[in-house]
């Protein structure tokens, strides 16, 4: 190997580890309306299930992604009213641009797997097996249901967010948007790092690199 050769090897290597630094993104939190250590407001929250007034509600509520990223997980603020209650599946869904809108992805939980209203339990950790892509600048919903005559809550967030948020109260009457209610709580984080579109500038030094190698090769 010539000297000439080495140095556009050498340059080439240092072109790619150009397009890892500026073609990847460290984004582990993709949304959180949590406050300081996943906590949320224990006191109040939305019903979901029977709401104790003749109506099954399912709510939902809005976010919009703050980068582009690769869903890893979801921590959600969900707790059972009762203990003496019929078990019921809660549905948690994932949707683009409304409460029913795509399906992203969905999870099912037994109300058992809930922590009693009115204590600070720790959210529930939903892991994604979908591993859906969110997109920077669009908006999302997570919108929460639960089956049979159960009652549970979403707890509110106590950050202060002020994304719309949704309601549906099983009467066939569809999602009520923006519904008014206080956001519930939840996080929804990146699998690992997010790699992005690498940018022009580093793409346009790769290129100058592969020429070289391939003009040192002829003149061998």
């Amino acid at each position: 190997m010539n000297k000439r050769l080495g140095k556009l090897i050498g340059s080439f290597g240092l072109c790619l580890c150009g397009l890892g630094l500026s073609g990847t993104t460290l984004a582990s939190v993709i949304f959180s309306n949590f406050s300081a250590g996943l906590s949320y407001d224990t006191s109040n929250g939305n019903p979901v299930g029977n709401g104790f007034d003749g109506n099954f509600y399912s709510q939902g509520s809005s976010f919009v992604a703050g980068s582009n990223a690769v869903l890893g997980s979801m921590e959600i603020a969900l707790n059972k009213m009762s203990d003496n209650q019929q078990v019921g599946g809660i549905t948690v869904n994932l949707t683009a641009a409304a409460p029913d809108g795509a399906l992203l992805e969905s999870w099912s939980l037994d109300l058992n797997s809930l922590g009693l209203f009115g204590n600070s339990n720790a959210p529930l950790l939903l892991g994604s097996l979908l591993n859906p892509t969110l997109v920077s600048g669009d908006e999302y919903w997570v919108t929460v249901s639960l089956g049979g005559d159960s009652a549970a809550a979403w707890n509110w967030s106590s950050s202060g967010d002020t994304n719309p948020t949704a309601i549906n109260a099983g009467d066939g009457g569809g999602w009520f948007t923006p519904s008014g209610q206080t956001p519930g709580a939840f996080q929804l984080d990146a699998k690992g790092d997010t790699t992005q579109v690498p940018e022009p500038a580093t793409l346009a030094l790769v290129g100058l690199a592969l020429a070289g190698l391939s003009y040192s090769r002829r003149k061998q």
